[in-house]
């Protein structure tokens, strides 16, 4: 275990780092930039407040971040950047690696397409929306799982989605869940809390009014209508408040495509031919590995 109280004693937002501090960070980064299983295409993972070993970065750009931010908290076994793991201090419950459930740190790179977004001041909505994901992929839900908030929730949702769980379902289970768990757990309270918990991965849908029997929808050219060509009935519940009766919520398909695209092994698995051992072009198609990711999207 490395000796590390320097990276939290001598660095402060208010006075910025001491001479100590830059010294020792330089060591730091000299070393791990020294280690070809921790260095990737002349970057490595930025362990920053902000960044927190989730996105990887050039040694300029980790400079700045731990100037502005600091490193992140409790990394006081560097197991991201080339130091081994110490047992007795897993069984603590401080190891990034072993706190790091269902790979989050992937997902939320890729997510960031390696690119992350600023860390300005007053960064903006979709900023802000990504680092409470990161934030809370680092947060443990209690002390003694090694489950995120991120994951836990990730994999609730997950099962929402497979059995086709009502939001007044899901809101039950999550309260008995709730009543399990010690009292400060760190889990979402409600769908709405655990909706915004994924407001970072940019996938927008888009509400469109449908007729109440599926005759027709309320877009384009007919946007504007108040009833159905087809049957007559009201697009919008009765009394003059246009609440309508029925929406049809829209996954752009675009958005989605880009995300699988941006990490290589799902690219792989996207591609319509692939080289088969005999050299010759194969067709393949991968519709079922694309529904489950759109189901889970």
């Amino acid at each position: 275990m490395a000796e590390c109280e320097w990276m939290y004693t001598g660095w402060s937002r208010k006075q910025g780092p001491s001479d100590d501090w830059i010294e020792n960070t330089n060591k730091f980064l000299d070393r791990a930039f020294s280690m070809p299983n921790v260095v990737e295409d002349g970057t490595i993972k930025c362990p920053c407040a902000t960044c927190r070993n989730f996105l990887r970065q050039t040694r300029l750009t980790v400079e700045m971040h731990l100037c502005r931010a600091g490193f992140k908290d409790n990394y006081r076994i560097w197991t991201a950047h080339g130091e081994g793991v110490d047992s007795t201090y897993v069984e603590g419950g401080h190891d990034d690696a072993f706190c790091e459930t269902d790979h989050m740190d992937e997902m939320l790179a890729t997510i960031a397409g390696g690119h992350p977004p600023p860390i300005d001041d007053q960064p903006p909505a979709y900023a802000k929306a990504f680092y409470r994901m990161v934030e809370s992929a680092d947060q443990l839900v209690h002390e003694s799982t090694t489950h995120s908030s991120l994951s836990g929730m990730a994999r609730l949702l997950a099962l929402k989605a497979q059995y086709n769980m009502s939001i007044a379902h899901f809101e039950a289970n999550l309260e008995l869940i709730h009543e399990l768990l010690p009292p400060e757990s760190k889990l979402p309270k409600d769908f709405y809390q655990s909706k915004k918990l994924f407001e970072g991965l940019g996938m927008a849908y888009v509400k469109i009014d449908v007729c109440y029997n599926n005759c027709m929808l309320y877009y384009k050219d007919n946007e504007s209508e108040d009833k159905c060509d087809v049957c007559g009935t009201s697009r919008y519940e009765d009394g003059s408040s246009k609440v309508p009766r029925k929406v049809l919520r829209y996954l752009p398909i675009t958005d989605r495509l880009q995300r699988l695209y941006l990490h290589e092994h799902t690219a792989q698995l996207l591609r319509s031919h692939y080289p088969s051992k005999s050299g010759k072009m194969v067709q393949e198609h991968n519709f079922v590995h694309i529904s489950l990711c759109f189901s889970l999207g």
